[in-house]
């Protein structure tokens, strides 16, 4: 039998196996919600599934020949590819079990059932197929296994690189599971024909393990069960890094977009490969060298947690590379050698300890390794949801690195008493010692893990002040950490500018402050929304944030309730910091905050709103795609009461045109009647409603009067209250032309998710979108229910007093129209025209035709004169 095929195909099926991990864990995160607790089972049940199969395959595995178990691995391999091929038909929200599944709430323990019931079958199937390999080939010794163990985890962290930069933006998340699956069918269609090869050459005998390192004198007496109690040990230190890790490289190095975390994944994997083959190099011989190699790793990994404090200084080391280049390659690139080289001796070394545990087996083969894996596998939920749930949110992302630390010193003080006998005491006396004392070490800065600097590096360094600048000091210029809270979906903190104005991060990344932009953007989507709903009573809002959009909600006078959803447990607090801006929107009694996914809540409670206002993060963080695709909107539209309003926020940077275009599409197909409002500051708005929209502005100017929101709206440097108006860019048919041929993002093929996070944070990419906006025309003038000259002038006057050139320009036209002999409105339209827009030609008709109707207006001839020479003065 040809060892080094297998090992191929093995290293093929562990690629496969974190394919379906992404796509699966997607399309479950749709059906259960992406809440943490739904998103967390969904990793244990994975992972479970996998131990469950290596323990129960192992039992049968033991009597069956070379090529018999090989066969056997090829029918678990088809029963991979044959699930994953139905997989899509079951798990996407095209199924026809989606609209039942999706209604699960996501902390019900029927949603664990679905989640067990849906992922059990195939990751049994899986974790089966360890122990079956092993006995093909005889793996169960230390180097052996560790060779197999190597191939595998290679395999898998070639796995989400290839879903993440290739797989899912090019065909889908469809597509992507069938490749995979035809990928698995290659293997066990390869994997019997090897074995069916095995058996018609003599070698169909069983197998005995091969290999086995012959015993070097006798480690302490131990119980057949302590290589299992180690190995599950180092599962949940090893996974509870992971996910520890994972924080903090998303908070100083990669960000949180959908690259950051597949990279982080695979380097973790990598390491681990690296780990398992270096047993291979240096098989331990018998299980005194098998608990000296144990005690060894987790030692190591003791040792890495102590660089705890150091952490802080990554960003400052980074931020000139970083600043340096907008090339997303090469940034991703350089991301990935800087992770792979932080985490390379954690990793190698939980990679090496597991393996090396085989040597300690006293019956070694197949059983038994399967048995080693499950318990490890086990360990590893343990680690993950302990880590994730609990050490996190109690003490900490530092603490927590220095607790997992503590484990894997207590860890290796059991190994090397079990190996060596006169370190026993001395060993089980240091290791509470070493891991209290880590605890002494100095805390990071807070300060500077919040920056975020990887988020906006050219901004920050573009400034030739800023450069010569030392980046500890630009940091502290961002404010003081006031409030800082480890959650279970991200680091959430709050700094405060020396009292003059807060600023709300997630995971480094700003999501709001009091400055002028972002209550801008917090408080418009309410009150337009509420402006185009006739009479709105209820009102839905994805996202609690700052609490400022909830507030606008609620000054509303006829609303009477306002539903919050937010993913975040930390982002409550946060609301209570922004009371000065909010009105302590918390305390009010009509205002009500639940603890879930938002589209997933939608789509579990059949309540309808009078409104609903989605405010997620921005696009190319990962996972907020699933609040802008076309299946979302649809969902929206049917909890909208007749009449109702959706308000979708769309940010106009880190986008190209194609983008914007697709984002804005993607509302229209569900909202043809929707109109487009966008600010100065770089956010803008979608509203939509099941009808075409005709303002009615002397309601508005009625319903605009009332005191709190007249305040608010004077609060934002909006006065009069109607020169809100000033905001509203584009009708239905202008977004209409805007989007055509745009390509619509769906959950199948979440494009915005993978195309957003290419595009540099840097200046000229935001001015170019924002020119493209301004700059889109011809527009139609907006539908008015009574239309007069006056009222377009003066929607023109708003447009101008916004930026908004195009929408000026398309007023003051329909207002000429209308009033073609009015002096006032023709000057200031030939004044759009040519000092704003350089439109010469429409200017001169302009002007000449003012002039044919009042001969003797100086005004107008002077003007005529100017433009003829070419002269523009924008005042």
């Amino acid at each position: 039998m040809d060892n080094r095929r297998v090992f191929a195909l093995f290293a093929l099926s562990g690629m496969c196996a974190l394919i379906y991990q992404v796509v699966w864990t997607r399309w479950l995160g749709l059906i259960l919600g992406n809440f943490t607790a739904a998103s967390a089972t969904v990793v244990a049940v994975y992972m479970g599934g996998m131990a469950l199969g290596n323990a129960l395959a192992g039992r049968f595995t033991a009597p069956l020949s070379r090529a018999s178990a090989l066969r056997l691995y090829s029918l678990l391999e088809a029963s991979v590819a044959g699930w994953a091929f139905l997989s899509p038909f079951i798990f996407a929200s095209s199924s026809p079990l989606y609209p039942a599944l999706s209604s699960i709430p996501s902390t019900s323990p029927l949603a664990v059932l679905v989640c067990a019931l849906l992922l059990l079958p195939p990751t049994i199937i899986m974790g089966a197929t360890l122990p079956a390999i092993v006995q093909a080939l005889s793996a169960s010794s230390p180097r052996r296994l560790g060779t197999l163990y190597a191939v595998n985890t290679l395999g898998g962290a070639i796995g989400p690189l290839l879903a993440a930069f290739i797989l899912v933006p090019g065909v889908g998340l469809r597509f992507t599971a069938l490749i995979a699956a035809a990928l698995n069918a290659v293997v066990a269609i390869l994997a019997f024909r090897i074995a069916r090869t095995a058996a018609s050459v003599g070698r169909d005998s069983p197998t005995a393990p091969l290999d086995l390192p012959a015993p070097v004198g006798d480690a302490a007496p131990a119980s057949n069960r302590i290589p299992f109690a180690l190995a599950a040990a180092s599962g949940a230190v090893a996974l509870g890094f992971e996910i520890a890790l994972t924080r903090l490289m998303v908070l100083t190095v990669t960000g949180g977009s959908v690259y950051g975390f597949a990279i982080i994944l695979s380097a973790f994997l990598l390491g681990l490969a690296l780990g398992s083959y270096l047993v291979r190099v240096w098989p331990p011989a018998g299980s005194r060298e098998a608990y000296r190699a144990y005690a060894a790793a987790m030692a190591v990994a003791w040792l890495f947690s102590l660089t705890t404090p150091f952490w802080d200084s990554l960003p400052i080391l980074f931020i000139h590379v970083w600043a340096g280049t907008s090339s997303f390659t090469l940034t991703t690139m350089f991301n990935f050698t800087v992770i792979t080289a932080l985490l390379l001796a954690f990793a190698t070394a939980s990679g090496f300890a597991l393996p090396a545990l085989a040597g300690s087996l006293r019956n070694p083969g197949s059983p038994a390794v399967g048995r080693l894996f499950a318990f490890n596998t086990a360990g590893a939920v343990l680690g993950t949801l302990a880590t994730g749930f609990v050490l996190l949110q109690w003490i900490g992302l530092d603490r927590t690195l220095l607790a997992l630390g503590a484990g894997a010193i207590l860890c290796s003080a059991v190994g090397l008493a079990l190996a060596e006998r006169r370190w026993r005491t001395p060993a089980l006396l240091a290791a509470p010692l070493l891991a209290a004392l880590a605890f002494l070490l100095p805390r990071p800065d807070s300060g500077l893990l919040n920056a975020g600097l990887y988020n906006r590096p050219h901004i920050l360094m573009d400034s030739p002040e800023n450069r010569s600048i030392d980046t500890r000091t630009l940091v502290r210029r961002q404010g003081a950490v006031i409030y800082e809270k480890d959650g279970l979906t991200a680091r959430v903190a709050v700094r405060s500018f020396g009292g003059q104005g807060l600023t709300f991060s997630i995971n480094g990344k700003p999501d709001g402050s009091t400055n002028y932009g972002d209550l801008l953007t917090h408080f418009l989507p309410a009150h337009l929304a509420a402006l185009i709903n006739a009479r709105p009573e209820s009102a839905f809002l994805a996202g609690l944030g700052t609490g400022n959009t909830a507030a606008g909600l609620a000054l509303q006078p006829t609303i009477k309730s306002v539903r919050v959803v937010e993913i975040e447990p930390a982002v409550i607090a946060v609301a209570k910091y922004f009371f000065a801006s909010n009105n302590s929107v918390l305390s009010d009694r009509r205002v009500g905050i639940i603890l879930d996914d938002a589209r997933h809540y939608l789509g579990a409670d059949p309540g309808t709103y009078d409104i609903i206002v989605s405010e997620p993060s921005n696009l190319f963080v990962s996972g907020m795609v699933n609040l802008y695709t076309r299946e979302y909107y649809e969902l929206v539209k049917k909890r909208l009461k007749p009449g109702g309003v959706f308000c979708q926020w769309i940010q106009n940077y880190r986008m190209s045109e194609a983008d914007l275009r697709g984002a804005i599409g993607t509302v229209l197909a569900v909202f043809p009647n929707s109109t487009f409002w966008f600010h100065e500051m770089g956010d803008s708005f979608i509203i939509g409603t099941d009808s075409p929209v005709s303002l009615d502005l002397a309601e508005w100017r009625r319903r605009l009067a009332y005191p709190p929101v007249k305040e608010n709206l004077a609060r934002l440097g909006i006065s009069p209250p109607e020169a809100v108006l000033g905001y509203l860019a584009w009708g239905p048919r202008d977004l209409e032309r805007f989007s055509e041929g745009a390509r619509i993002c769906t959950d199948d093929f979440p494009y915005l998710e993978f195309t957003t996070p290419r595009i540099p944070y840097v200046r000229s990419n935001e001015m170019e979108l924002r020119s493209i906006m301004q700059s889109f025309q011809p527009l139609q003038p907006l539908p008015l229910l009574h239309e007069r000259a006056p009222d377009r002038q003066m929607l023109g006057d708003y447009a101008l007093g916004s930026g908004n050139i195009a929408r000026a320009f398309a007023e003051y036209q329909r207002a000429l129209e209308l009033f073609p002999r009015s002096r006032r409105i023709a000057l200031k339209f030939a004044y759009i025209q040519w000092d704003l827009l350089g439109l010469k030609a429409g200017a001169e008709t302009t002007l000449q035709s003012l002039l044919r109707s009042n001969p003797g207006d100086g005004e107008a001839a002077s003007f005529l004169k100017r433009v003829e020479k070419g002269q523009r003065s924008v005042n």
